[in-house]
């Protein structure tokens, strides 16, 4: 199980994605070959938010990691941000967590830490 939220505002986060236009959970997380994974949280994670577009480049999975200026795809540099143990947000444009695959779209992204 996730660690129930303590109540305390997060403090120093990094912004993960600034997704722009529709943000649905077919863009974060994708069906087609990555449902093989469904039953396999952290596999399937490795799908997370990859299709959704950043504001900043207006490219789908590429996002800068804000503390080496690398540019990677959104679950790599989601993890390094992990296991760096700093906090990250997601912030969506329209529609964002709107579709059939809430389950995932919810898990993913709180499995790598957001």
């Amino acid at each position: 199980p996730f660690e129930p939220w303590d109540g305390q505002n997060i403090l120093g986060a990094k912004l993960l994605i600034k997704a722009f236009g529709k943000c649905t959970t077919d863009h974060i997380s994708m069906a087609g070959p990555w449902l093989r994974f469904r039953g396999h949280l952290d596999n399937i994670s490795n799908n997370c938010l990859i299709g959704a577009v950043n504001a900043f480049n207006m490219k789908t999975n590429f996002v800068k990691n804000q503390i080496t200026g690398d540019y990677d795809g959104v679950p790599a540099t989601q993890r390094k941000y992990k296991a760096a143990g700093i906090p990250t947000v997601v912030v969506g444009d329209h529609n964002y967590g709107e579709g059939s695959s809430r389950e995932h779209a919810a898990m993913e992204p709180r499995h790598l830490g957001v």
